[in-house]
């Protein structure tokens, strides 16, 4: 039965595989790994507070071999100070992930730049096995369908941190007891020390009722997940945006991770010191268990840099400066208006671009007494937004406009001509008859709508256009602008707006895979759509086909995700923000890091003599 579930599973990821080499632009098909194993974490960004003076820029003397070496100091942004510290908790998140905590698979890194060159990693990955790399499970297996028995990694260690908490776990072996204690605590499971806030919780109700896990050996543990199957797998087995490993002696002793000083993982970096509002300082773990994987350094001990320094910089001209300056190593997320002052004012930084989640406008679709219940009204906001002009006007003509719910570098997207035409006029800017649709609607003088969105000057921009041309067809739009801190945890929690929100759908991929988009109260599902499950009958259907053929046969599954996405971009359940390319900047004396992001930090290493060689 093993034999033969496995063998499915891998003819599902080559086939797989072969689609992505032939959507993808630069991309060779891969071997797959009979057996997957884990994957990565990403952490943020961070830059410093005033910007230095300008250095003039000299020539980079390159060194004769790019071998990597050890020491320095890695500094990159963080744009806020993190709301949560316990990062599967509080319906976020939270801060420290891919620096002290990790989860039981990752993104892989050996799938990008530094490997096989399959995926751009900046954007998050495009294909299901992009999110299998190593992490502390060593390897899985599927028995029968919704059981995983996954292999503990043998040789983790907790980080030796110098803190009460560090002396609590006491750099002890990692163990499977761990990991159970972590995941029933995580689903509130556990009632000496239950995660009531969880994101899961929250997030995906119906996985999270129905997911159990078993130590079934001195290394091993087995996690059944009876109930869809694709929801379960990515957030549960794969770890998603919550499952993390967390220090099961720090919790029964403080309750919760809430508190900073209580940091404790198995990750390349340990937290010691935090000043809010200013910076974080990592150091590298002594004991992590990670060996470079690729290249010059393969087989060396990760990570290579001493000291991270997280820089908390909440004003993007100073970040931009902070950059320009060598303040700051790293910069992703760049847009293009900054990247090409960059390119001017700071022509050795290194940069790579990428397309990433893009930003939609979600409405409760699931409300009968909403204008947006009926397809007529949500056609007719589509027909009234100038895709056109915001890709002309506003990027430039560098953005891709249709984003949602796939863009180009994911393996379900679809061009515009090969649309059908109901859904290509949706893409055209027709004031007149997204005017007749509102009258038909029973709405001859438009409504007025209130939309959350974020308190950054992109989001306010960005709606500023949508208001101004909904006007035009009598929508009457007022912006609910929300500081970070509130509009996050809202959300988060799923279901908080009562009209639209604009928010930022992320990990393109993933999020068709489980289709968290188009059913139930999961976080991604903005509009509400197929809300409760069975209220769209095709699109439940189709999520059955899914859920049945997952590691059985994919083909069927990937089949099903594509109807999907064009049923629900014919039916305009959410109105996409066109998706403009991206950039990711780094100093030349950054080695091993491709612009890949934060996250993968732990491959990179600091030329110091190039650095200085550079007059930084």
């Amino acid at each position: 039965m093993n034999k033969k579930i496995l063998w499915l599973l891998v003819s599902g990821l080559m086939a797989l595989s072969l689609v992505v080499a032939a959507c993808a632009p630069a991309a060779t098909t891969p071997t797959t790994p009979t057996t997957p194993t884990t994957p990565t974490t990403p952490i943020a960004p961070a830059p410093p507070t005033t910007p230095a003076q300008e250095k003039p820029q000299q020539e980079a003397v390159k060194p004769a071999a790019d071998m990597p070496k050890y020491g320095g100091t890695i500094t990159y942004r963080l744009a806020n100070d993190p709301t949560n510290f316990d990062s599967g908790t509080l319906r976020s998140g939270g801060a420290l992930v891919g620096t002290v905590y990790q989860q039981y698979m990752g993104a892989d890194w050996l799938r990008g730049p530094a490997g096989s060159g399959v995926t751009n990693l900046a954007a998050g990955g495009g294909s299901f096995e992009d999110s299998l790399g190593p992490q502390v499970a060593e390897s899985w297996e599927i028995p029968e369908k919704g059981v995983y028995k996954i292999k503990i990694r043998q040789g983790v260690r907790w980080q030796p941190v110098p803190s009460e908490a560090g002396r609590l776990m006491n750099g002890r072996e990692l163990t499977a007891d761990d990991i159970v204690s972590g995941f029933n605590r995580l689903l509130n499971r556990d009632p000496k020390t239950p995660a009531p806030e969880a994101w899961i919780l929250f997030g995906q109700p119906g996985v999270a009722r129905t997911a159990n896990i078993t130590k079934t050996g001195p290394w091993e543990v087995t996690i059944t997940t009876p109930s869809e199957f694709m929801t379960a797998f990515t957030w549960i087995v794969q770890g998603a945006g919550f499952m993390r490993v967390y220090p099961p002696e720090v919790i029964a002793k403080y309750g919760n991770l809430s508190n900073w000083r209580n940091a404790v993982g198995t990750g390349p970096f340990m937290l010691v010191d935090y000043v809010p509002g200013s910076q974080f300082v990592f150091q590298k773990n002594p004991v992590y268990w990670e060996k470079d994987p690729a290249g010059p350094g393969k087989g060396n001990q990760l990570p290579y840099a001493d000291t991270l320094r997280e820089l908390i910089i909440p004003d993007y001209s100073t970040t931009l400066a902070a950059l320009r300056t060598g303040k700051l190593d790293l910069q992703s997320g760049v847009v293009l208006t900054d990247a090409q002052q960059l390119w001017k004012t700071a022509s050795k930084l290194e940069y790579t671009s990428y397309l990433n989640g893009s930003y939609t406008i979600g409405m409760r679709t699931d409300k009968k007494d909403k204008p947006y219940s009926d397809v007529r009204v949500r056609r007719a906001l589509m027909m009234a937004t100038d895709f056109d002009a915001i890709k002309t006007n506003y990027y430039g003509g560098e953005a891709e406009i249709i984003s949602w719910p796939a863009n180009s570098t994911t393996l379900f997207y679809e061009p515009f001509e090969k649309l059908p035409p109901s859904t290509q006029e949706l893409y055209k800017y027709n004031p007149e008859k997204a005017k007749q649709l509102l009258k038909e609607a029973g709405y001859p003088n438009g409504f007025k709508v209130n939309i959350l969105i974020q308190n950054t000057s992109a989001r306010i921009d960005e709606m500023s256009i949508i208001k101004d041309m909904w006007g035009k067809v009598g929508v009457e739009l007022t912006l609910d602008i929300k500081e970070p801190g509130v509009y996050n945890p809202l959300v988060a929690a799923g279901t908080p707006y009562d009209e639209m929100v604009f928010r930022l759908q992320t990990s393109p991929f993933l999020m068709h895979l489980y289709s968290a988009y188009t059913r139930g109260t999961a976080i991604l599902n903005i509009s509400h759509v197929n809300n409760p499950p069975g209220t769209d009958p095709y699109l439940e259907e189709l999520f059955q086909i899914e859920d049945k053929e997952l590691f059985v046969d994919m083909p069927k599954v990937y089949d099903a995700v594509k109807k999907t996405n064009l049923y629900v971009m014919e039916q305009a359940f959410a109105i996409p923000w066109p998706l403009p390319k991206q950039y990711n900047f780094w100093w030349p004396w950054l080695k091993n890091y491709y612009g890949s992001g934060a996250g993968f930090i732990r491959y990179g290493w600091v030329d110091q003599d190039l650095k200085k060689s550079m007059g930084y």
